[in-house]
Formats: C-alpha cells, structure tokens, sequence
C-alpha cells in the first residue's frame, strides 16, 4: 500500500516538451502590395521564407538572411507612416493556441535599406469588425481601432536590416495564443520614401511530448515492482 502511494510522485516528474513550430499563415494582407500583386517584391515575399538560409525549418531564431535583392522584400509605395497609413496584417488560418514568438527581419535591398520599418505597435483579432482590405496597387489605411483588435504592445523597434547574415530580431505574442490575426501598424521607417519588411515568421511555443508521459509511468511501475 505504502508502494502505490508513491506513483504519483513519478508522475509529478516535469515531462519532456516538442519543438516550437512554425505557423505558416494563411494569408498575408498591407496597406500597398509592393513591386507587384503577387510576384517579386510583393507583400507575399514577406511570409513565404523567401531569401531566407534557415538552419532548421522550424526554428526562425536560427534563420539568417542570404539575399538582398529587391525581389525578396516588400516596400509599400508610401513613407507617410502618420495615422492609420502604413500597416500589415497576418491571417493565421485560425484561431492558434500557445502562440509564442513572432520575428521579424527588415528590408534587405542594398539601396533600400531606408525603407525597412523603424517602429511598430501589435494587434491580436479572432473577429475583426472590419476586415483589413485586400492589398493593392493603390495605398489603403486600416483603422486597428475600427473594432475587434486587441492592443497587445506598442513602440516596439526594429533595427535597420544588416543584409547577408542578418539574424532578425523575435518579439513576445504569447499574449495573443488564441489569436487568428496578428496586426502590425507600422508607425515610423528608417527615412526612405517607401515603408516595407523582409520577412515574417510566428511561432508557438514548445508543448509537452505525450511519449514522455508513458516513458515516467513505465518508470513508476518499474520502481514499484522493484519493491516487492
């Protein structure tokens, strides 16, 4: 009797966790759609890996630039970055739990590296009032306080983008787990007289391995019947 009392203890033990893994968005929408609606330089080469040397796919603090052309980045066609002018938002495809880390990794063209975003704020939405607009051609605002956004931080800053090499910069979204849409209201630019990114990537955090479970229990029962 003494014996069973003390497989809880086992149990107790912290389990082993998986690796964070990336979300790949379902859709990616801005105020300008860049260079082009949906090929180089468009606001799509901002979440699809592009220019991009990862060291392991599902690991973005180990993902470094390894192009700098234009074609890689996206620069909307505005540096008015005043009121609700310049901003980008990301689709998820639905609603995400143990979201965990967003990175972020600036405009990479030699001549462009003006135009990468300087600071931005963070919204989170399941259900936004009104839906980002799709992008385009022409330079469309989007209010994130039209309705059904959460402000999770702002005046964050990203640093100008270093080219071959750079390692990006991550932020904390572990307040949004749950979240559908991550926002992104790009509020300043390096000085150029366009305002862009070089690529997004979001993350959830590390869960717990079910295996390891099974792995403590065979050892509690293993313990016990050492006992008898």
């Amino acid at each position: 009797m003494n014996a069973l009392t003390k497989l809880p203890l086992f149990l107790g033990v912290t389990i082993g966790t998986a690796s964070a893994a990336v979300v790949v968005p379902a859709g990616i929408t801005a105020f300008h759609q860049g260079d082009s609606l949906d090929g180089n330089g468009s606001i799509l080469k901002a979440a699809d890996g592009s220019g991009m040397a990862k060291g392991d796919a599902d690991d973005p603090s180990t993902w470094t630039v390894s192009s700098t052309a234009w074609a890689d980045d996206w620069q909307g066609f505005s540096s008015d970055n005043s009121g609700n002018n310049t901003w980008a938002v990301v689709d998820l495809g639905s609603a995400t739990a143990g979201l965990d880390k967003m990175y972020l990794w600036n405009v990479q063209e030699g001549n462009a590296l003006d135009r990468g975003t300087s600071a931005f704020d963070i919204y989170y939405s399941n259900s936004p009032t009104l839906a980002a607009p799709a992008a385009g051609g022409t330079v469309t605002s989007y209010d994130f306080g039209s309705g059904g956004w959460t402000q999770l931080s702002a005046g964050n800053n990203l640093a100008q983008g270093t080219q071959v090499g750079d390692a990006g910069e991550s932020f904390d979204i572990s307040g949004a787990s749950g979240a559908q849409y991550i926002g992104l209201h790009l509020t300043a630019n390096h000085g150029g007289f366009r305002t862009g990114l070089g690529e997004i990537a979001i993350t959830t955090g590390a869960v717990p391995e079910p295996s390891s479970l099974g792995l403590l229990l065979l050892g509690g029962i293993l313990g016990l019947r050492r006992r008898r």
